[in-house]
């Protein structure tokens, strides 16, 4: 060790325990940040304490699978260094190390194995100086889009983290295509495993990239277990799912939990059980298991340590709290919310508390939850629903969308009070994002105590057998909640239309182009906001989803709506529509009303760029895009002349759009630096009945004013084309739009 890494080491240690001993704190990420900034190149030089090493990396379940993994190794006799607390960047790492070093003395011929969590972005810092024995790959879906970026980003990072340790073996998921091309544009020895065989639980609409990662065609799959995982082949160029080396198979799920069969082509089958619901935790445990084995882990233990194992921070948690059970998770993206909507469904839950924040940590674009499908809870009808965090309200407009009303509290306690009048039979699910669960899990921990020998187990399905759809099977009626003030009661669904109401000879049809694929910010959240919004009113609607090759016949649509999407995915779509061009040309010509977000707005103009490359629009409208020097990512507020109050959202984009002098703005930013392109102070277009945003949010959920003015378009083109009744809906009825302006409001309200 040189003499720099000596000083660090000290300098470390010092710090260590005098934050322990005198100010009785943890070590947190302080000696790990003091020894880099001495020592630089410290996890290199102390990389040679360690036998072998396990890095783990992906978007959800690093903790969880770091942990299990870290079991394992002490199970088999090994010292484990390892960053269970989670600090995941490089400092956790490095004083994990440190510590580790701290305390070099060990028993003749026992392994010292490290195992490390890694945040996604890091694994270019950590694995060139690391250089692991393995590397595990999880799974990769949207997250924090306005820290990681693109998913494109993050798949470049790790690719080049692992081409900077050669001899690291990636053991990857092979079901999941974004973790495929990574394995396929790398050197290292792979391992790949996954699920052999459809579950057929799971499958959401969420998925993040289903489109092959060698010619862009989309990906054809035989089964999908849910996002993008799943058994997947390319029809075009033949590239598909990798062989597995390890895979889980006969899965099975029952009131105690998940059981299946963990084999490789030379071993027999091992029988693994665990009380942890969530087909999600299958993959963690797969993971772990194959990366432990690998390791040098004895297998014959490994389901000890999915008996004893228990999760960090209050995640997969049951409490009783005079004498109702409450169910504690954490989920911090639009699949891991899902998972957790299918473990309520599953389970007949019917009350429930969701808490959103957007702190840093948590990623300032909160559009993710409109990809949660919270309308599987909504078909139950009898739910309980309530929402806190500081993004409480944009919680409760998403809630009434699905047909939910929800009440925004503060904490748990006065959900608890609330629901006092319930069976105490009926569990309390709980869940929040990355810096809300803390505050929860404290005040839980202060109202009651963990329950024994049931923490975690979720989902109470009924039967056994293979896994199965859960079905609605909630009972009972929904009550007004008690100590909940006036200003947060239900968010009222009124706006029945009023007897005698003209009904439209066909319905309104809105085509949504390319939900698959341009979806990157929650954009599909426009379409549920129009055909709600339509529905209370009584206007028949129909929206119709139109997938890459379909036929684009608009002569009857009466709405276009079409979002942004991943760099690789954009693309497509533009090869997909400049084929059809004659046809979307002729109906905007038509005064055709149109929404178009973000990715899909660049496309209308005349040109926009894919990195350096630069791609041939539409040319539908006057505006030319460029590539700037960085991302332009705020929350935003438009003064438009399509409503009073300004117009809000968030944008993440690095185009700079600028319009010909021909074309009218939708508005002018009222934030310094953003819109179109952060100088000439002007966002979107308004194209006569097009409207093109970089507004996220999704753009109409707290702007109604927006969502009403393209419905008021179609039906204004309807009625020129001879449809009388449609005239009869204008002016359209009014709704009771409080919720949606109060998240406005709270937006608002993030801007100073």
């Amino acid at each position: 060790m040189s003499v720099k890494s000596s000083f660090a080491t000290s300098a470390a240690g010092l710090a260590r325990w005098t934050l322990r001993s005198v100010l009785h704190r943890s070590g947190g990420a302080l000696p790990g940040k003091l020894g880099l900034s001495i020592d630089p190149e410290l996890i290199g030089n102390l990389a040679g304490l360690l036998d072998a090493s396990v890095v783990i990396t992906g978007t959800n379940g690093k903790t969880t699978t770091t942990n299990l993994i870290a079991d394992s190794v002490s199970a088999s006799g090994a010292t484990c260094v390892c960053n269970r607390a989670g600090n995941n960047m490089e400092t956790g790492i490095a004083g994990a190390l440190l510590e580790a070093s701290s305390a070099r003395r060990r028993t003749a011929g026992t392994r010292r194995v490290g195992v490390f969590e890694c945040d996604e972005l890091y694994t270019v810092r950590v694995l060139p100086k690391l250089k692991p024995t393995y590397f595990v790959l999880l799974n990769l879906f949207r997250d924090q889009l306005d820290r990681y970026g693109e998913i494109d980003h993050t798949q470049d990072a790790i690719a080049r983290a692992l081409a900077s340790s050669p001899a690291t073996t990636l053991i990857f998921n092979a079901d999941d295509p974004l973790c495929a091309a990574i394995a396929e544009r790398v050197d290292n020895p792979t391992l790949p495993f996954g699920l052999m065989g459809a579950t057929n639980t799971e499958s959401t609409h969420i998925a993040e990239s289903r489109f092959c990662s060698q010619c862009n065609a989309p990906l054809d799959y035989e089964y999908v277990q849910y996002g993008q995982l799943g058994a997947y082949e390319c029809p075009s160029c033949g590239w598909k799912r990798p062989e597995l080396s390890c895979w889980a198979q006969h899965v099975e799920l029952s009131a105690g939990g998940y059981t299946f069969e963990v084999t490789d082509a030379q071993s027999a089958p091992m029988r693994l059980s665990t009380k942890y619901n969530g087909l999600y935790m299958v993959y963690n445990i797969l993971a772990a298991c194959v990366a432990s084995c690998a390791a040098g882990a004895d297998a014959a233990l490994f389901q000890r340590v999915l008996d004893t194992y228990v999760p960090t921070g209050g995640r997969m948690t049951r409490w009783d709290v005079d004498g109702r059970v409450v169910a504690s998770d954490l989920a911090k993206n639009p699949i891991g919310f899902d998972r957790q909507i299918q473990q309520i469904k599953t389970s007949g839950g019917r009350l429930m508390a969701f808490y959103l924040n957007d702190a840093e940590a948590d990623g300032r674009d909160v559009s993710w939850i409109w990809d949660v499908d919270f309308e599987r809870l909504g078909a139950a009808g009898d739910v309980r629903a309530f929402v806190g965090g500081t993004r409480a309200n944009d919680l409760q407009v998403r809630l009434k969308y699905a047909g939910i009303d929800a009440q925004i509290v503060d904490g748990i306690g006065p959900v608890l009070a609330a629901v006092a009048d319930e069976s105490a039979d009926e569990v309390l699910y709980a869940v929040a994002n990355y810096t809300a669960f803390p505050p929860i899990v404290q005040e839980l921990k202060e109202l009651g105590e963990v329950c024994e020998g049931v923490a975690g187990a979720h989902g109470e399905a009924a039967g056994t057998g293979a896994v199965t759809g859960g079905a609605d099977t909630g009972a009972g009626a929904s009550a007004a909640g008690a100590g909940v003030s006036e200003a947060s009661a239900p968010c009222d669904q009124a706006g029945a239309p009023a007897p005698g109401i003209a009904v439209l000879e066909r319905p309104l049809r809105i085509v949504h182009l390319y939900p698959d694929a341009l979806n990157l910010y929650g954009d599909g959240g426009n379409a549920i906001v129009i055909e709600r919004r339509c529905a209370w009113r009584g206007i028949p609607v129909r929206v119709e989803n139109i997938h890459m090759g379909d036929a684009l016949e608009l002569e009857s649509a009466d709405m276009v709506l079409v979002g942004g999407g991943a760099d690789r995915d954009q693309l497509s779509v533009a090869n997909e529509l400049r084929r059809q061009r004659n046809e979307l040309a002729a109906y905007l010509e038509d005064g055709g009303a149109m929404l178009a977000i973000c990715g899909s707005y660049q496309l209308l103009g005349r040109s926009y760029y894919m990195g350096d490359t630069k791609i041939e629009g539409l040319g539908l409208i006057g505006a030319e895009t460029v590539r700037g020097d960085d991302r332009l990512t705020a929350n935003v507020a438009v003064k438009s002349a399509i409503c009073e109050e300004p117009l809000v959202g968030f944008e993440n984009h690095g185009g700079r759009t600028v319009l010909d002098a021909s074309e009218a703005p939708l508005g002018t930013s009222l934030v310094s630096g953003t819109g179109n392109n952060g100088e000439d102070g002007l966002e979107g277009c308004m194209h006569k009945g097009l409207i093109g945003t970089y507004l996220h949010g999704p753009a109409l959920s707290k702007n109604p004013e927006l969502a009403d003015w393209l419905i008021e378009r179609a039906l204004e083109r309807r009625a020129v084309h001879g449809d009388a009744d449609a005239s009869a809906l204008l002016p359209l009825a009014p709704l009771d739009d409080a919720c949606e302006h109060a998240a406005r409001k709270a937006a608002m309200g993030l801007l100073g």
